[in-house]
């Protein structure tokens, strides 16, 4: 039987993709479906990790295009990528943001016959994010016409997306279910957390920018009382720090809340262990892979409605609950239900390993994925 061969089309590296397309690449073993990733550059601006490109397992190919920053919009354009996707007639699935350059290019062409290949997309559509609750028609327009452009499979996360979708009045079609799914060597610990710790420990791992992730306006929120009753460690570095670190100084909190700084992967693994409770105040955030994780590793977990995947890591009042971030009332007064709560923490972590196991088993999301191929 002839292989089925697609071309993931993306922008950069990131760590738990290389983890995500090595398994990948080992649960096609054996069947007729085979892939080859490109990437359009290694890393962006903004981030912080290092890729030893030895871990990769895969067939890839790295572009060497323009590249620049406008504004927080990061400009790709790799035409050498896109001729050579476009010569391959093979299925090409679009992944990064639909407004890239390069995606948008494929698009276009596509509508006006000059590309055969089947277009399939990979999208973590998400209608809370900052910029999806900024009204702009144009591009809504465009987000609507790039969209009609993809005649093979809407590859989403969960539910989220659909709602997304939805509200955004896109027909979608061919779904399959792809949630991001984590290293179980580094975070399934497959054991219930109960830990004794002499005040809660919340963490929280996130690139460091307040009008993302939102952690000023949950501490606001909670105010300074609640915060010497836990403690706080916040992993991971950006724009905010200096911030963060002030407004511990100047509130006396030394020895409530921690900054970490950027964590390895094994780092952020003995964190969770340690850790009581996860954290995700997002204002922003279409998928965090960093709700797996937590859920993955047992921890109970208090997030934000504005995390795409909360849908499928949190049973309200099971394994943690969901806020408004917007809403300091509603954040404070869970807070408090989660504290009163502390006897069902074993509970909740039961719950959490649970619904990773449901929702979140690597093995048998890629089976399903390939599946969906063969």
């Amino acid at each position: 039987m002839k292989n089925k061969k697609v071309y993931f089309f993306t922008n950069i590296i990131p760590p738990y993709r290389v983890f995500f397309y090595n398994a990948l690449e080992e649960a096609r073993k054996s069947t007729n479906f085979d892939f080859e990733v490109f990437f359009m550059r290694e890393t962006e601006s903004n981030r912080n990790w290092n890729i030893d490109l030895n871990t990769l397992k895969f067939k890839y190919k790295i572009g060497s295009g323009l590249y620049f920053v406008i504004k927080g919009f990061f400009f790709h354009f790799n035409p050498l990528l896109v001729r050579d996707l476009i010569r391959s007639k093979d299925e090409i699935i679009l992944g990064g943001s639909w407004n890239n350059p390069n995606i948008m290019l494929i698009a276009f062409l596509k509508s006006i016959g000059l590309v055969k290949n089947k277009l399939s997309v990979w999208s973590e559509a998400n209608s809370l994010t900052n910029e999806s609750q900024k009204k702009n028609k144009l591009r809504d327009f465009l987000k609507k016409w790039f969209f009609k452009q993809v005649d093979g499979k809407f590859i989403i996360p969960g539910e989220m997306s659909v709602k997304s979708f939805e509200k955004w009045d896109i027909p979608i079609h061919d779904i399959v279910y792809l949630p991001n799914i984590v290293s179980t060597n580094v975070f399934n610990t497959n054991k219930v957390v109960s830990k004794e710790n002499e005040l809660p420990i919340f963490f929280l791992v996130a690139r460091l920018e307040e009008n993302i992730k939102g952690i000023k306006n949950f501490m606001d929120a909670i105010g300074i009382e609640n915060l010497k009753n836990i403690i706080l460690r916040i992993a991971g570095t950006g724009n905010s720090y200096d911030d963060y670190a002030k407004y511990i100084k100047d509130n006396n909190l030394e020895n409530n809340i921690k900054l970490l700084g950027n964590l390895s992967q094994e780092q952020v693994g003995e964190e969770y262990k340690n850790a009581n409770i996860f954290l995700l105040p997002s204002f922003s955030d279409p998928s965090p892979l960093s709700i797996v994780e937590a859920i993955s590793s047992g921890l109970p977990v208090f997030v934000s409605n504005r995390c795409g995947n909360h849908f499928e890591t949190v049973t309200e009042g099971k394994n943690g609950y969901v806020f408004d971030p917007s809403n300091h009332v509603e954040i404070r007064d869970k807070f408090n239900i989660l504290m009163n709560r502390k006897e069902d923490w074993k509970v909740f972590s039961e719950v959490s390993l649970q619904l990773a196991e449901q929702n979140f088993n690597p093995d048998i999301i890629l089976r399903r994925f390939v599946s969906s191929y063969e």
